[in-house]
C-alpha cells in the first residue's frame, strides 16, 4: 500500500460505472438499428449520441483512477460524465419527439418495469476482464426485454429510464466525493 497516494480504481463495484456500460452498449445498438446517420442534416446525431454514452462511461474509468492523485480531479471527471450523460438524455428525448412520441410517463407500467430492475454488485476475481463481462452481459439481459425490441420507441423510452438513473447515482457519488474532500 502506497504511504503517498490515494486507494483508485475500484469503479467496476460503482453501480453508476455498470449502468452507463449498460447505456453505452444500449446506445450502440439503438444507433445501429434505428438511427440512419444518412438522414442527419448535419451528419452528428450518431457520433453525438455514442460520444456521450462513451463518455458517460469512460469518465468513471478515468475518475476512478485518478483519484489516486487527486480527488477534485475525480470530482470533475464524475461530473463530466454525469453531465455527458444528461447530453444523451437529450438526444433521446429529442428522437421520440422528432418519431411523434413523448418519453414514458414515470406512472406508467412501462417505466416503473424498467425502474425496479436491480442489479448485482460486481466483485473482483483474479479473472477479472472475463468474469466483469459474464457478470456485465448476465446484468444487462435483465433489460434486454427492452433494449433489444424491434420498437424503436421502446427503445429509446428504456435508454431514458436507464439514463436518469445512471445520472442519479451519479449525483449521489458527486455529494459523497464532496463530503470526503471537505
Amino acid at each position: 500500500m502506497s504511504k503517498i497516494y490515494n486507494k483508485s480504481g475500484g469503479y467496476r463495484k460503482l453501480f453508476s460505472f455498470n449502468f452507463a456500460t449498460i447505456v453505452h452498449l444500449g446506445t450502440m445498438r439503438f444507433c445501429k438499428r434505428f438511427v440512419d446517420w444518412k438522414e442527419d442534416p448535419l451528419g452528428k446525431g450518431v457520433g453525438q449520441m455514442v460520444g456521450a454514452s462513451r463518455s458517460g462511461k469512460q469518465n468513471i474509468v478515468e475518475g476512478s483512477e485518478r483519484a489516486k492523485t487527486s480527488a477534485e480531479t475525480e470530482m470533475k471527471l464524475t461530473d463530466v460524465s454525469k453531465a455527458s450523460l444528461t447530453e444523451l438524455l437529450g438526444d433521446l428525448e429529442d428522437y421520440l419527439v422528432v418519431h411523434g412520441e413523448i418519453p414514458w410517463s414515470i406512472h406508467s407500467k412501462e417505466h416503473q418495469a424498467v425502474s425496479s430492475i436491480e442489479i448485482e454488485r460486481f466483485e473482483y476475481t483474479e479473472d477479472v476482464l472475463h468474469d466483469y463481462w459474464t457478470y456485465l452481459t448476465a446484468q444487462k439481459k435483465k433489460f434486454d426485454p427492452w433494449l433489444e425490441s424491434d420498437d424503436p420507441v421502446v427503445v429509446a423510452n428504456a435508454l431514458i429510464v436507464l439514463v436518469q438513473r445512471t445520472v442519479a447515482l451519479l449525483g449521489k457519488q458527486l455529494q459523497s466525493l464532496e463530503a470526503s474532500f471537505l
